[in-house]
C-alpha cells in the first residue's frame, strides 16, 4: 500500500461563563499530497501542529506565535 495523501482534523470545545454558560467550538481540517521523499509521519505531525495552532489562535490563546499558519511552507 502506498500512502499518497494525509488529512488531519483537529478541534476543541471550550465552555465558560458561569452562571450563564457558553460553548465555543473551533475545528480545522488540513490535508497534504505527499511528494517523493516525504515521510508520512513527519507530514502528519506538521499538519497536526499547524491545525492545533490555528484552533488555539481562534480561541485567543497567548502562547501561539504570531505567524500566519496558512503561509507556513510544507
Amino acid at each position: 500500500m502506498k500512502v499518497n495523501s494525509i488529512q488531519v482534523t483537529y478541534g476543541e470545545l471550550r465552555s465558560s461563563g458561569y452562571p450563564s454558560f457558553s460553548n465555543r467550538r473551533y475545528e480545522v481540517t488540513l490535508s497534504a499530497v505527499l511528494q517523493d521523499g516525504d515521510i508520512p509521519e513527519d507530514v502528519r505531525r506538521k499538519l497536526t501542529d499547524t491545525a492545533k495552532g490555528i484552533v488555539k489562535r481562534e480561541f485567543g490563546d497567548n502562547d501561539v506565535q504570531g505567524q500566519s499558519f496558512m503561509e507556513t511552507p510544507f
